[in-house]
């Protein structure tokens, strides 16, 4: 049996302002010199590298994961309350069907609220969830940040309701850098992916 190897699910490249330093035009050496057969470009609420990453890396014999991590508004503010900062889940294309889904969500992020930041809402996401796989973005993803929040309720129910859409193409995510927020989230975010029988990524 081959060992298993490492595939990296959330990239961040040059495309990701403040977040990436990894320059598309070496990205296939260093996937390859990691050893990895796959690897997915989850730029922040863009798909700018969309073209150029997929045609470098498959040319270096690397599958490229069509992917994009997307600021998601989850606990909507109540009328007079301060707008609350959106969180980040990563979506992943497991077919074309997907892949065009992730371009209607990139739509939604800049046209559907030219007002504010970035963001798509869970409706829009239940809207163009076809084809694609969702992992909830660890700590600082919305089910992690009302964890930490103590407000369990509401991560059980925002857990339900992705699960709800996305079945069996929803993962707990979890992130083991050594941060002590990751620790701290990690026991209920177990607790609630065994709850509700959704997969741990």
């Amino acid at each position: 049996m081959p060992e298993p190897r490492f595939v990296h699910l959330r990239l961040h490249t040059e495309y990701s302002l403040l977040e990436g330093a990894v320059r598309l035009r070496t990205l296939p050496r260093l996937v390859a010199d990691a050893g990895m057969p796959a690897v997915a470009v989850t730029e922040t609420n863009n798909m700018f590298s969309a073209l150029e990453g997929a045609t470098g890396l498959a040319g270096a014999g690397i599958q490229p994961i069509m992917g994009c991590q997307v600021d998601l508004m989850h606990d909507p503010a109540e009328p007079g309350q301060r707008p609350r900062a959106p969180a980040p889940v990563v979506l992943l294309a497991k077919d074309e069907a997907g892949y065009g889904n992730l371009m209607k969500l990139n739509t939604c992020l800049y046209l559907a609220r030219p007002e504010m930041a970035p963001q798509v809402t869970v409706e829009e996401l239940a809207a163009h969830s076809g084809g694609l796989i969702c992992l909830t973005g660890g700590p600082d993803g919305a089910i992690g940040r009302l964890v930490a929040a103590g407000q369990e309720a509401k991560a059980e129910a925002l857990l339900g309701r992705l699960h709800g859409f996305f079945d069996d193409r929803l993962y707990v995510e979890l992130q083991r850098h050594g941060v002590k927020a990751e620790a701290v989230v990690e026991p209920k975010l177990l607790e609630l992916a065994y709850d509700a029988g959704v997969g741990i990524e």
